[in-house]
């Protein structure tokens, strides 16, 4: 454990070791942010990532989040954004104006656009694009092992997962 980073060594490919693996904010930036390639371009993602985190805390008083997507890896390609399961304790009394400051947070797909020279959006991601944000269901099993799934797939460069790969992504809770 060098230096106090409890994030595994990434694989010779790149990615992490399988598994779930707990992390901090300060971890994650000097992983994937300090050590990686294309840390300029990273360190925008991450910059909107760390605002993102305040914005759900603000709304939600305890969560998860389960951080994958090309940010968790050191590829050549730099990331596009950063990809979030938010996991949501169904328990916390959420008003309607948490739920109203909670939408935009998240990635929205075929969205109506009122006022402007485009009718239709078919994805709408959070940060300007920087953040692919998804809810989830704290606590139910069906909607945890989806994710759990999708973030452990490996996926080739037409997008689609390579069976038999598996990698690991991150858990940062508050």
């Amino acid at each position: 454990m060098q230096g106090g980073i409890v994030i595994p060594a990434l694989t010779d490919s790149g990615l992490l070791p399988p598994g779930r693996h707990v992390a901090t904010l300060a971890e994650i930036k000097e992983i994937f942010v300090e050590q990686a390639p294309h840390a300029e371009h990273r360190g925008r993602i991450f910059r909107a990532f760390e605002l993102y985190a305040e914005m759900v805390q603000d709304v939600l008083e305890r969560g998860t989040f389960w951080v994958d997507g090309g940010f968790c890896t050191h590829k050549e390609a730099p990331p596009a954004d950063l990809d979030l399961a938010i996991l949501i304790d169904r328990t916390l009394n959420l008003t309607e104006k948490d739920i109203e400051q909670l939408v935009p947070l998240l990635t929205l797909k075929q969205v109506q656009v009122h006022g402007g020279p485009v009718e239709w959006a078919e994805r709408v991601q959070p940060m300007g694009g920087l953040i692919d944000g998804f809810p989830v269901d704290a606590g139910v099993p069906e909607q945890e092992q989806y994710w759990d799934m999708l973030w452990s797939s490996v996926k080739g460069p037409d997008g689609e997962p390579v069976p038999g790969l598996v990698k690991g992504y991150l858990e940062v809770s508050w």
